[in-house]
């Protein structure tokens, strides 16, 4: 029998035929990890945004209005259009209204499971409903 001093921790277990966790097999997601996870997205999609911009106003010669004439000039249909502009809009305004929805919670308000799980399908009813009214725009 060889030295055990050495193994790792994946050599141990088989040594010891130990079965292997399920862990993430059997998780079932919570609204409230998968809210969180998502405010965090669209915060560095936000950013993203906020880069591009500004590097496309750099070295997009004629700036960012040259970039969405040529975009206008693609002749998209209407469809295709509404929804990039609905996905262009919509890590704005989740981030928008998860925000204010933590301003709340830091002064102590909805705090309870119930009201934390009610915010959350509001915020992400709200969401939704302001992107599509910002792209029908």
């Amino acid at each position: 029998m060889g030295s055990t001093i050495c193994e790792s921790h994946d050599e141990k277990n088989i040594r010891l035929k130990r079965p292997m966790s399920p862990h993430l097999t059997i998780y079932q997601i919570q609204l409230t990890a998968f809210l969180s996870i998502t405010h965090r997205t669209t915060g560095m999609i936000l950013s993203g945004y906020a880069v591009l911009l500004g590097l496309g106003t750099l070295f997009i010669p004629g700036g960012i209005p040259c970039l969405i004439e040529v975009i206008t000039e693609l002749g998209l249909s209407a469809p295709v259009l509404f929804l990039g502009k609905s996905l262009l809009a919509l890590p704005a305004t989740y981030h928008t209204f998860n925000g204010l929805r933590h301003l709340a919670w830091d002064i102590g308000l909805f705090l309870t499971i119930k009201e934390v799980y009610s915010t959350g399908y509001v915020v992400a009813a709200l969401s939704a409903i302001s992107a599509i009214a910002l792209a029908a725009m």
